[in-house]
């Protein structure tokens, strides 16, 4: 039994003599160990897509937040805000069939929110973002041979998204999102719902560049 006591003490030693010779690469002579990867604690997004209420339009925006992970626990945390723009227009016929319409509306969003990345697999990652703020809305509504109307107002919103994203390097991801927004309605949905003009959901689709550092 102290034989093999002793060996387990040598052997101990042996390694712990290893490790503190070790070397962070680069280095001159063995043995060589990789330094970890420091951990990140910031996130900077670009996004690009389109919006998918009425007419397809342009949606962009940008998102930067802050947080990390707990130890011994998967999820990351962050809180995040949100800057976007998107627009979305359509054409039909009124409900009498006596005049053509044009309605459009354009969101320019500030939100400020959660974000919980989950770890699928290996580098690929799903995220859920849930936000709350405020949204500019300037809609416009033109009908043949009636003089054009428009408004411009800001209204509470709410929005929930989620998506996958692909940590390509220690600092940079790429991903896709979808997103739906809930918010208060503009000055012309009294008339939208008179004419029998549909006003669907906000809802859209981009890919996106993310810096983790």
């Amino acid at each position: 039994m102290h034989r093999e006591s002793l060996v387990i003490v040598v052997l101990a030693g042996l390694l712990g003599a290893h490790a503190a010779n070790a070397q962070e690469i680069p280095c001159s002579a063995g043995p060589c160990v990789k330094p970890p990867q420091p951990g990140t604690h910031f996130i900077a997004e670009l996004n690009g897509g389109g919006s998918f209420a009425g007419s397809a339009g342009p949606t962009v925006g940008g998102v930067v937040g802050v947080g990390g992970k707990l130890r011994g626990f998967p999820l990351r945390f962050y809180l995040i805000a949100e800057l976007a723009y998107s627009s979305v227009a359509q054409n039909g016929t009124l409900s009498s069939g006596a005049l053509d319409f044009h309605e459009e509306r354009s969101y320019r969003d500030l939100a400020l929110g959660l974000r919980v990345y989950a770890p699928v697999y290996g580098p690929l990652r799903l995220f859920v973002d849930a936000m709350g703020g405020g949204s500019h809305v300037a809609a416009l509504v033109e009908r043949d041979g009636l003089t054009a109307l428009s408004s411009r107002n800001w209204t509470g919103m709410g929005l929930l998204a989620a998506g996958l994203q692909l940590r390509l390097f220690h600092h940079l991801a790429i991903g896709l999102r979808a997103k739906v927004v809930l918010a208060g309605g503009d000055a012309l949905d009294g008339l939208r719902e008179v004419l029998s003009v549909e006003t669907p959901t906000r809802t859209s689709a981009t890919a996106g560049l993310t810096w983790h550092f």
